[in-house]
């Protein structure tokens, strides 16, 4: 998968001139860029070395830019809505130790593309699991476009996991509990194999008596790690309150989480759906 970019981290610059700072906001133009996000999955055995590649390409109209690359670990909130980034080995099933990277730092002109080396070597001794980590991508900035003043500087930053699995992978998830709220359905699961899981699916609605669904919702892929929590919620919205009004349904959880074998889940919910706003005559 190959995506466009606008920068979104932001650097805030600071110059003092004379007894006070003048404070000037810069307009928030950030670097636009091309750059393949899918994940890096990779099944190797202890010992194994494999190689795999990230490339970014910037759009032809953009300045010459230099750029950074690291290894860091990361995981998620059990909402999945907040990313954490920590120096590799922070986690047990960290592979950011086996990691190297070619270039680390290089500059890349317009419309030309960086092509970034991966090496993966697994250690001896490792046991049989899932282990991940995530490459970052951050430009650094140009020292000779720092303005006096304070100001705002939006600079690139990408990241793309990276997922080893070692030996035998057991997968095995559960759904725990469905609950539901005016607009979502929030899915609560749990990993019980020992690596992680991408996890999507669908709900059923179907009102109470029928044997074909009223409405049918998607469950947006997410990931579902092993550590620090083994649990985490997926949030699926509701289709629009015409197609699934208030009532009492029978809700149906269907998820493929890459298995031979789907998990499922099934309860009744009353959903209140929120009341469309009067208009003004």
């Amino acid at each position: 998968m190959t995506s466009t970019f606008h920068s979104f981290h932001s650097l805030l610059l600071l110059s003092l001139l004379g007894i006070g700072a003048s404070a000037e906001a810069q307009a928030p133009k950030g670097l636009s860029f091309q750059a393949t996000l899918e994940s890096i999955k990779i099944e190797a055995q202890p010992q194994q070395v494999v190689t795999r590649q990230f490339k970014l390409t910037l759009d032809p109209d953009q300045p010459e830019t230099r750029f950074k690359a690291r290894i860091e670990d990361w995981w998620r909130s059990d909402d999945g809505v907040q990313s954490f980034y920590a120096e590799p080995g922070t986690l047990r099933h960290s592979c950011g130790r086996w990691v190297s990277l070619n270039p680390v730092e290089s500059s890349v002109k317009p419309g030309e593309t960086l092509i970034i080396r991966i090496t993966v070597s697994v250690p001896p001794e490792m046991a049989s699991g899932g282990y991940w980590c995530a490459l970052t991508v951050d430009e650094i900035p140009d020292p000779r476009t720092v303005q006096s003043g304070v100001g705002v500087k939006f600079v690139a930053s990408v990241s793309t996991g990276i997922f080893v699995n070692v030996g035998t992978i057991e997968r095995s998830a559960r759904i725990l509990d469905l609950q539901a709220g005016p607009e979502t359905v929030l899915v609560k699961l749990r990993n019980d194999g020992n690596a992680p899981v991408g996890i999507d699916g669908r709900l059923e609605f179907y009102a109470m008596g029928a044997f074909t669904p009223t409405a049918v919702a998607v469950v947006p892929r997410g990931t579902l790690l092993t550590e620090p929590l083994l649990e985490g919620t997926l949030t699926s919205r509701l289709p629009p309150a015409a197609e699934l009004p208030s009532g009492r349904y029978r809700v149906r959880a269907i998820l493929d989480f890459g298995a031979p074998h789907y998990i499922g889940a099934e309860r009744e919910m009353e959903l209140i759906r929120a009341s469309p706003p009067i208009q003004d005559r």
